[in-house]
């Protein structure tokens, strides 16, 4: 491995690795490269936790037996912009600090960090040290792994994934409700392995009623597979306590979103299960946007909601929301939900578009993948803790 190309690309892979677990933080991957042979590597795994370079750098120097600098023609590859900022509750020291003392004197970097605290002084500080930096070699790769950390960072609120299952004519379910199911376990896996790709998974308490569903990522065979953390967002009613995601095993990792004066959250606090108290909306009903911004400041910085249509439908009227997957099953079932409903458009050109929209065909099913457009709300800023 000695093109500069294929070293991005392997911090890019690292990068990846650490997409299910950076939470509020950016997922980034390091790569250090000295006499053609990689001496170090490092993924950053959240807030709190070593960052990339700063892996990349102990590993580097393990390997070097040494404790301080590195060999003079190691080259440190990067998909992000190295921080040079503390304080402001940052648990981690400066990567710029760690990459100077380390004697690297050339950085190649994916993408500049758009947060004000950085915004190119992190590659301003290494090249006042005499270190030589390079940029925008992958970037459009690098800002894919940011996508959701710099959604997150600007609006103080989880990134969106909005996903549901339907059939040709728009169906996410027959009149009664049933859904169970429309699409196949291919599609079925393909879904699981984005519930492992997200902090949490997000439903209403009408679909825990009406579908029982577990929301694990139960088809995703890999050892270190994520476990998302799972939301009810209640309503006025009742839960059931006996449904899977309110009762052992589930409930532990399940925190239920109710309004003040909503019975859930009594259901809760006597079931010993996570609640959070939110005001009430015009409907009673707890406020979608301050569960969302209660979310962030626990350190979920990502969120796929899987419906029911009501709920989607509320996110979609309110712009809560940053891009959609859609599994489309070769079914036609006639009358029945769909998964939006009154939107406020009454012409198409008041209807809801999409950017980056991609469709690809899967094993048995039709996958759509696309982003909120531009023009319903522009996102900027990044940090790292």
């Amino acid at each position: 491995m000695s093109s500069d190309l294929s070293c991005m690309s392997r911090a890019i892979e690292l990068g990846r690795v650490s997409l299910p677990f950076a939470g509020v933080n950016p997922a980034v991957g390091a790569l250090i490269v000295s006499g053609g042979r990689v001496i170090g590597e490092g993924s950053h795994h959240g807030p709190g936790t070593s960052h990339a370079e700063a892996k990349a750098l102990a590993e580097a120097q393990r390997l070097s037996r040494s404790s301080a600098k590195l060999p003079p023609d190691a080259t440190l590859y990067c998909t992000l912009e190295p921080c040079c900022h503390s304080g402001a509750g940052k648990r981690t020291a400066p990567c710029t600090e760690a990459i100077i003392a380390a004697d690297i004197r050339r950085v190649v970097v994916a993408c500049r960090d758009p947060n004000p605290l950085v915004a190119g002084r992190g590659i301003e500080r290494l090249r006042s040290a005499g270190v030589s930096v390079e940029e925008g070699l992958m970037a459009p790769e690098a800002a894919f792994l940011i996508e959701r950390f710099a959604v997150s960072i600007s609006l103080r609120r989880p990134y969106i994934l909005l996903k549901w299952a339907q059939s040709v004519d728009g169906r996410i379910a027959c009149p009664g409700g049933i859904s169970k199911w429309i699409t196949n376990e291919a599609a079925r896996k393909a879904a699981h392995e984005l519930r492992a790709n997200h902090d949490a998974v997000m439903v209403g308490a009408n679909t825990v009623r009406i579908d029982n569903p577990e929301l694990t990522p139960r088809l995703v065979q890999t050892a270190d597979v994520h476990m998302p953390r799972r939301l009810v967002l209640a309503g006025r009613n009742p839960l059931d306590l006996e449904a899977h995601l309110l009762s052992a095993p589930l409930a532990e990792g399940t925190t239920v979103l109710a309004a003040t004066g909503s019975p859930a959250l009594e259901q809760c606090r006597s079931a010993g299960i996570d609640a959070i108290e939110l005001k009430a909306d015009e409907a009673g009903l707890p406020d979608p946007e301050e569960a969302f911004h209660e979310l962030y400041a626990r350190g979920i910085g990502s969120v796929m909601v899987e419906g029911g249509s009501a709920l989607l439908t509320s996110l979609l009227r309110l712009g809560l929301w940053d891009a959609v997957s859609i599994f489309i099953a070769p079914l036609i079932i006639g009358e029945g939900l769909s998964p939006a409903g009154d939107l406020g458009a009454v012409s198409p050109a008041q209807g809801i578009g999409f950017a980056k929209f991609h469709c690809e065909p899967g094993e048995g099913f039709l996958r759509i993948e696309a982003r909120r457009s531009p023009s319903q709300g522009e996102v900027a800023g990044c940090s790292r803790d």
